[in-house]
């Protein structure tokens, strides 16, 4: 197992402490995070977290999306790496003992922290003096309903993205708030928008056991297509170097197809069409209008498990906030390129299907908007408003 070790931070006594494990996650941490060093230049704030978190210049701990695994297959195999980080992280907030500590999704192991520093009398509900507040709802509407029991246990206060999650806490006394989805906030700006000219985008995701799977098939799909005449550009985004080594070594199976790799969020690219996993990026296709198709394909006992367990009827979110498929759905025996291709083909050339894609971005905007007054920097900043400052 590689050597784990936390960087020194420069603060005495932090303000914040802001916890991510996964590339998504990552990102709303650093907008977050960026925001609250505009308006509250004097708090200082730590991370663990990815790239971005790290790149805004707080005091950062240590990189924990570089180990971020998918499905439970995976994270069975990694258990005794992430009981070692639980006990390394539990050490360090008792040690330092920052005021809040912002927990951002990732609940398999965010709330096993806020369950041992309940253990430890470090947290508020055990009468300690650091906050527990929790950015981004586990899915507990698709699966372990039971946990938000949990949650309402260990966390001070729950802050969702999305407006139907609010209702999942009803028979709880958690405090939760809807703050509104951050890819609608006034000063973020969506990484893709439609244009009917533009290439086909590729988004695997952002997890290599994932890219493994899915990327092939999409180039095998893209291969169906020009069977068909179609000559769009391709470009398919990565989101680190271990991502687009991965990306790049499947690619070279398929040097008939003529492909650009561009970094996510080196800037604002065009698509006419994508062709992605579900996840942070397939929502932004969604509030761009771009016509979409899903991919998605795990391991045999990962998604076995998960039918078994998750009661959702889409996998994309997009899917689910308008409950129906605005996007046509290829997941696991169903990805097969040669049905996937008639789908995308439908995205480059069907009226209808453009024309819809239109219609959806704008009622997704309106169900994931909230009261200007009721973001995330004010939900945080009422963490701090209930704590005497320090001496």
């Amino acid at each position: 197992m590689q050597k784990i070790e936390f960087n020194e931070i420069t603060a005495e006594y932090p303000d914040l402490l802001v916890i991510a494990g996964e590339y998504s996650g990552d990102e709303h941490g650093a907008a977050l995070v960026k925001k609250l060093k505009i308006e509250y230049p004097q708090y200082s704030i730590c991370a663990i977290g990815g790239n971005n978190l790290e790149r805004t210049g707080v005091d950062f701990l240590f990189n924990l999306v570089e180990f971020s695994v998918v499905g439970i297959a995976e994270a069975l195999r990694n258990i005794q790496f992430f009981l070692k980080i639980l006990k390394m992280i539990c050490d360090w907030i008792t040690k330092y003992r920052p005021k809040v500590v912002c927990f951002i999704d990732f609940p398999g192991l965010n709330l096993h922290i806020a369950k041992e520093l309940y253990q430890r009398g470090i947290s508020h509900k055990a009468g300690g003096n650091v906050k527990l507040y929790h950015y981004i709802s586990p899915q507990i509407w698709a699966w372990k309903a039971k946990r938000r029991f949990v949650i309402a246990k260990y966390i001070d206060a729950l802050g969702t993205i999305f407006p139907f999650e609010k209702a999942c806490y009803g028979d709880t006394n958690l405090d939760v708030q809807f703050l509104g989805h951050p890819f609608l906030d006034e000063g973020y700006a969506l990484p893709v928008n439609y244009n009917p000219n533009g290439p086909i985008l590729l988004l695997p995701g952002s997890r290599k056991i994932a890219v493994k799977k899915i990327f092939p098939i999409m180039l095998n799909t893209i291969n169906q297509l020009k069977k068909f005449g179609e000559t769009c550009e391709l470009v398919a985004l990565y989101p680190d170097e271990d991502i687009l080594e991965v990306s790049q070594n499947i690619y070279k199976k398929h040097k008939n197809l003529s492909l650009s790799f561009v970094r996510s969020g080196a800037c604002t690219l065009s698509a006419c069409a994508s062709l992605m996993s579900s996840g942070t990026m397939a929502l932004n296709c969604a509030l761009a209008g771009i016509p979409s198709v899903i991919v998605y394909k795990a391991s045999t006992l990962t998604y076995g498990l998960a039918k078994l367990l998750v009661k959702v009827k889409f996998l994309h979110i997009a899917n689910i906030l308008l409950n129906r498929e605005s996007a046509r759905e290829f997941l696991q025996f169903s990805a097969k390129p040669k049905l996937i291709c008639h789908a995308l083909r439908d995205c480059l050339n069907n009226p209808e299907v453009l024309a819809q894609a239109q219609k959806d971005k704008e009622e997704l905007r309106q169900l994931l908007s909230s009261d200007p007054q009721n973001d995330a920097i004010s939900w945080i900043r009422g963490a701090f408003g209930l704590r005497a400052a320090r001496p």
